[in-house]
């Protein structure tokens, strides 16, 4: 069953938002928080960190709502709106990482603590790659992950993220290369086709 993207068209609570009704406001977040959330902490790996980047995604929505285009996707606005934030976020782990860093020490291959207290035996697949893309650059893990861990197509991932498709799949080759060189190295997983 194809479920039809929200528009202001076909969806009245965001019509209604847009007028500044609270309560609509309240059911466009119930039913668009685990979307947001999924996207936010499968990039961020951090749940208070994913938290906070949906509650500035929904304060960003709320005040720009009046001024949205109406013939535009919202669930893409949305998305596009935790995408950057999510890369604002990292970008700025980064650079606290780069300041606080001892001299010589390897913050890309230095093991998470919960990580180490899991076996690597226990860990399904799935949770290895999400795991694994934490490694990625910014750009690369949010293209990764709404490709591959939220399955949106090609061209929407374009829209959120404001890259040329060419860039995407770029990008998205570079990151699936990148995750399948980690699964061979550090796990022994080798011949995932691409």
């Amino acid at each position: 069953m194809t479920r039809t993207p929200p528009t202001f068209q076909n969806d009245p609570d965001l019509e209604a938002s847009g007028r500044g009704d609270r309560q609509a406001f309240r059911r466009v977040v119930e039913r668009h928080y685990s979307y947001a959330y999924r996207l936010a902490f499968r990039t961020l790996r951090s749940i208070p960190d994913a938290e906070d980047v949906v509650q500035e995604t929904f304060i960003k929505v709320w005040d720009h709502l009046p001024r949205f285009d109406r013939s535009a996707r919202f669930t893409t606005w949305m998305y596009t709106i935790v995408a950057n934030l999510c890369i604002d976020r990292l970008r700025r782990r980064e650079r606290w990482r780069s300041w606080m860093r001892p001299e010589g020490y390897d913050w890309e291959n230095a093991k998470d603590p919960v990580d180490a207290v899991q076996h690597h035996e226990t860990q399904d697949l799935a949770d290895i790659v999400r795991s694994l893309a934490g490694k990625l650059s910014p750009v690369q893990r949010i293209v990764f992950a709404l490709r591959d861990l939220e399955d949106l197509d090609i061209a929407e991932v374009a829209a959120i993220t404001g890259l040329s498709i060419g860039s995407v799949k770029t990008n998205l080759s570079y990151a699936r290369r990148r995750i399948r060189t980690y699964l061979d190295t550090e796990y022994g997983i080798t011949g995932l086709h691409q």
